[in-house]
């Protein structure tokens, strides 16, 4: 077959993408090789096809009698095809690199190219003049996260190696000025990134964690005057100090309040970064609570930050808020609501996941389960491929509760598979108890649910409520309370 990874990008590509790519293949600046016309008219023939790896168009053999009619086809040798697709892959590599190039400030970089370029040919005056543009550029902006500091720290540096070269008094001035912004921006990202770790162990254990000393000298210069006191810095901080310890309501709505005070000087990506970890704390709050006053707090932060784009990366949405607005509207008996969010969001526009088709037809199984319409419920979970093992443990506990709503015989088979496949896979402990707790307990439900005056029944109700960590808890006190 044709280059696999090169269909798996075009693949992905969206119309108006692959018209840009054309254009990018077109221009000699980037496509100037001896065989350019071939690789636009490879480009255009596997786009004609829409980049089907099975499409008998795009087999390598008719790919490779189109393209060079005079020579032999030989399956598994090196051909020119080869490098034909290999050169095309690179280019759209290349692509991919310009595009994200030019998401960034690129007046920032191009005055700094611009600046560098007199710094080589002596032009003092433009170059303070440029410098003084760039300077301009970074006062008006109203960001302070690590690409501010980051494009400060190349500022400053620049200047010093300007002062340097043509020997310069004031080089120590510049010297203190690229530390600066050089700890700066090193303190966000350390604190970005173990934040991003307290996380992670929510879920998953960390065999090998690194040293906190560092870290804990950081967070010291975040507080009050510090040198990293910065208002991205501080919601790491509070960030931190939640996931670790705190277990009260209050300081999640502290936090959610800071950041809409200072959320001026977040950047929108940064935003919707922070809005994640919220909506995770809220959720966090419903799931050792079980509250329907969380419950709702949970949702109506998940459709605040929906309607301020904080959900969506590029038009496309995260797979987990598609899961969780979708599942906590239908615990809330929002399902006009739910019906109208799938369908705008159907499979194309799911992310963060291979199987977009397979995520979608489970939260529309899910959407019909909550309907009681269990035989179309049933139809959405025939074929499930999930890279994501809690997504693979949802489809079986759904599985489960359709067994069990429909007298199917082969529930004690699927409660045992499901408890063998959580022991076995690699989640956190704490993760792992809240599956096997719902297992426990709707073993016994099963045991007492046709006996409404015995005490042991009205004990597990009470048990269901106060287990801080359990899934579908809702359905379980269900079949309870009718």
């Amino acid at each position: 077959m044709l280059n696999r990874k090169l269909l798996e990008v075009l693949s992905h590509l969206t119309a108006a993408e692959k018209k840009r790519l054309r254009l990018f293949l077109q221009s000699p600046y980037f496509n100037n090789t001896s065989n350019s016309d071939e690789i636009v008219s490879l480009y255009d023939l596997i786009i004609r096809h829409n980049a089907e790896e099975a499409h008998p168009a795009l087999s390598k053999e008719a790919v490779f009698n189109l393209f060079f009619p005079g020579k032999t086809f030989q399956e598994k040798s090196k051909s020119p095809l080869d490098s034909l697709t290999s050169e095309l892959f690179g280019l759209v590599r290349r692509f991919l690199s310009q595009v994200e190039l030019e998401k960034e400030n690129e007046e920032v970089q191009e005055y700094l190219a611009l600046a560098k370029f007199y710094r080589k040919f002596a032009f003092e005056d433009r170059y303070w003049q440029t410098i003084g543009s760039i300077r301009k550029l970074q006062d008006g902006s109203p960001w302070r996260d690590a690409k501010y500091y980051f494009n400060q720290f190349r500022l400053e540096e620049e200047e010093l190696l300007f002062r340097g070269l043509y020997n310069s008094f004031a080089d120590d001035v510049n010297l203190v000025a690229v530390h600066r912004n050089l700890d700066i921006y090193y303190s966000i990202l350390k604190l970005d990134f173990t934040c991003a770790l307290v996380y992670q162990q929510q879920f998953t254990p960390i065999e090998q964690l690194p040293t906190y000393a560092i870290v804990e000298n950081v967070l010291s210069l975040t507080h009050d005057g510090g040198p990293f006191d910065i208002a991205i810095n501080n919601v790491y901080r509070k960030l931190m100090e939640i996931l670790k310890d705190s277990d009260e309501e209050f300081a999640v709505e502290a936090l959610e309040a800071f950041i809409e005070e200072h959320k001026g000087q977040i950047p929108f990506e940064k935003m919707k970064e922070f809005s994640t970890y919220l909506q995770f704390l809220w959720s966090q709050r419903y799931r050792k609570s079980g509250g329907g006053i969380s419950l709702q707090n949970t949702f109506n932060i998940y459709k605040k930050n929906l309607e301020q784009g904080y959900c969506y990366f590029d038009g496309l949405i995260q797979l987990y808020d598609f899961r969780n607005l979708v599942i906590i509207g239908l615990k809330l008996g929002e399902f006009e609501w739910v019906k109208n969010f799938l369908s705008t969001h159907t499979t194309e526009k799911i992310c963060g996941t291979r199987y977009p088709a397979e995520a979608y037809s489970l939260n529309m199984a899910e959407y019909h389960f909550y309907l009681k319409q269990y035989d179309e419920a049933l139809e959405g979970l025939t074929y499930r491929l999930f890279e994501n093992p809690l997504f693979s443990l949802l489809s079986d506990v759904l599985l489960v509760k359709i067994y069990y709503e429909t007298n199917n015989d082969l529930l004690e088979f699927r409660m045992k598979a499901l408890d063998q496949k959580v022991r076995r896979s690699k989640l956190s402990p704490l993760e792992k108890n809240r599956y096997l707790n719902f297992l426990r307990k709707l073993d016994k439900i099963i045991k007492y649910v046709w006996q409404p005056r015995n005490t042991k029944r009205l004990q597990l109700i009470e048990e269901i409520k106060t287990t801080p960590e359990i899934i579908a808890r809702e359905w379980l006190l269900e079949k309870l309370e009718k």
